[in-house]
């Protein structure tokens, strides 16, 4: 048995020393790998975020927290310590997980995305509605793949700077 074979939820990554991290981070990455031969996907992005998404599971709590992934075809690491690792062979095929986020397919993905530069709009518009309704979980935006370049990126960066609490 691997150890991603026992993580259920993001929650269960608390039990794990640094020493069984990295060694997850390598059965994540395999995982990947072997899967996207079959299935296709999005490879580079995913291999390059397994560490990252390792770290914000740690600090974050989702679905309480919510976690924006711009552009979202970097989330099979998230996809598969979220609760679908059973169904990930099914990766981007019929009636199987999407190789992106979506909001129907489980409760910790926040914010459904296929294009690049949105995910700073939707989390300042979810951090204000928290801020109104005075609730404390996080909204994290985790931007890659030039997506800050964008338009609407960089909209979302002059309004953030203006928005109050």
């Amino acid at each position: 048995m691997t150890i991603l074979d026992t993580i259920a939820m993001p929650s269960d990554l608390a039990r794990l020393s640094r020493q069984e991290m990295t060694q997850l981070a390598g059965e994540l990455r395999a995982r990947i790998v072997n899967t996207c031969s079959v299935t296709g996907g999005h490879l580079a992005a995913n291999l390059g975020v397994v560490e990252m998404t390792l770290a914000l599971l740690r600090v974050f709590h989702p679905p309480d927290d919510k976690i924006l992934w711009d552009v979202s075809h970097q989330t099979y690491a998230y996809k598969l310590l979220t609760g679908r690792n059973d169904r990930f062979c099914t990766l981007r095929q019929h009636d199987g997980i999407s190789g992106f986020s979506k909001r129907s397919e489980s409760r910790y993905d926040a914010y459904g995305a296929g294009h690049a530069g949105t995910a700073l709009s939707a989390a300042l518009g979810m951090a204000v509605a928290r801020d109104r309704r005075g609730e404390p979980h996080h909204v994290v935006a985790v931007v890659g793949d030039a997506a800050a370049g964008c338009g609407i990126a960089l909209e979302a960066l002059n309004n953030l700077a203006t928005t109050t609490r």
